[in-house]
């Protein structure tokens, strides 16, 4: 039987330029319909960005209305500072150990006032920054959209993620510094824009936070937006106050402490229905540091006597306590037993517990 490619009635020369004619079409219409499409996404984010920038980013709150505990004077601090006036020209750092509830009332408030205010998270992983910066603004980034970026993405795979994110939160600053323009122009005040959690950057990626610092130097000088650092560690402030950049930081740095032991009291006993006798102790077990109170709470209520929740608490400490010998100041600070006060330059103990576990057992530690 004779193959069809024998047939003389079958021109498969011509056969074999219709087809690539139509595949080499196909590819230009594709491309040009993803260049299209990605020209169109580009063209919308401005009027996206600006969209943002009115209603502000308005992060969730984590926390639940039976975990909530107004502090006034901390919440009108924070409003003053998120609603700077048109002559408004400093940054702000607010500082508080973890489990303060630095984050949690600044996103309340954040929140609450929403026009003008960005917030930004930033992330654990810096490869994810560019991102995190892109969702604060509602900014969509071309090779997150492009067809033609994504497949290539897929086939040879990401290279070099910290570059790529570094140009990506680079990007979407410029886009961001735009849209303050066109908001102050609008509003007749600069916008604000909140790095939250900017601890996770002193350790690795420190100069991208001497960037942060510069730029909200510059811009505060100029007007144009007041940027507030939120951090943890008292390391992020001392490295700020080094710099020339410090300048233009308000004075003295925000910080956010412990609650006192009324709202400790009002918690444990009108938000967790400890009994008083019973909430006194476990303030004077832990102190008003929220989330250890919450946590001594949680598993009082669980059925835990306080005879066992005094004995696992000294423990939590101990292994780090020992290990804690011969070091530098800065190596105490980061192993979290004491906690540095940029206000007043102090250092103290960490936590409540902390402090009376050293002097229950002062013998075992000072020979």
């Amino acid at each position: 039987m004779d193959s069809a490619l024998d047939d003389p009635s079958i021109d498969w020369g011509k056969r074999a330029w219709d087809t690539t004619v139509f595949l080499w079409s196909g590819g230009v219409i594709f491309f040009a319909g993803d260049l299209l499409y990605t020209w169109l996404v580009s063209r919308s984010n401005e009027r996206l960005v600006n969209e943002t920038m009115e209603k502000g980013t308005r992060p969730e709150s984590t926390v639940s209305e039976d975990e909530y505990i107004p502090r006034p004077g901390i919440v009108d601090l924070l409003e003053r500072i998120f609603q700077p006036s048109k002559n408004h020209s400093y940054y702000h750092v607010v500082c508080g150990e973890h489990g303060t509830g630095k984050t949690s009332l600044s996103r309340i408030v954040a929140s609450e006032i929403g026009q003008g205010i960005i917030y930004v998270d930033i992330p654990p992983n810096f490869n994810e920054l560019g991102d995190e910066f892109g969702k604060a603004l509602n900014f969509n980034f071309e090779e997150d959209v492009s067809l033609t970026m994504r497949l290539k993405k897929k086939i040879f795979g990401e290279t070099n993620d910290a570059k790529r994110s570094y140009s990506k939160w680079e990007r979407a600053m410029r886009v961001f510094k735009g849209a303050s323009a066109v908001y102050k122009e609008k509003h007749g005040k600069p916008p604000v824009i909140i790095y939250d959690n900017v601890s996770r950057l002193v350790h690795k990626n420190s100069e991208i936070l001497d960037i942060l610092q510069d730029d909200a130097k510059d811009n505060a000088d100029d007007k144009k937006y007041i940027a507030v650092f939120v951090s943890s560690e008292g390391s992020v402030p001392r490295r700020m106050k080094l710099r020339s950049a410090w300048s233009r930081a308000k004075r003295p740095v925000i910080e956010i402490g412990d609650l006192s032991e009324k709202e400790s009291m009002e918690y444990l006993i009108d938000k967790r229905k400890v009994k008083k006798e019973e909430a006194k102790k476990l303030y004077e077990l832990v102190g008003g540091r929220f989330v250890t109170l919450k946590s001594v709470a949680d598993d009082f209520i669980a059925g835990q006597s306080f005879e066992t929740l005094l004995n696992s608490n000294n423990v939590l400490h101990v292994g780090m306590l020992r290990k804690l010998t011969k070091v530098e100041p800065n190596e105490f600070l980061e192993n979290n037993v004491f906690a540095y006060h940029p206000i007043d330059k102090t250092v103290t103990f960490q936590s409540r517990s902390t402090e009376c576990y050293i002097r229950e057992n002062a013998d075992e530690f000072i020979k």
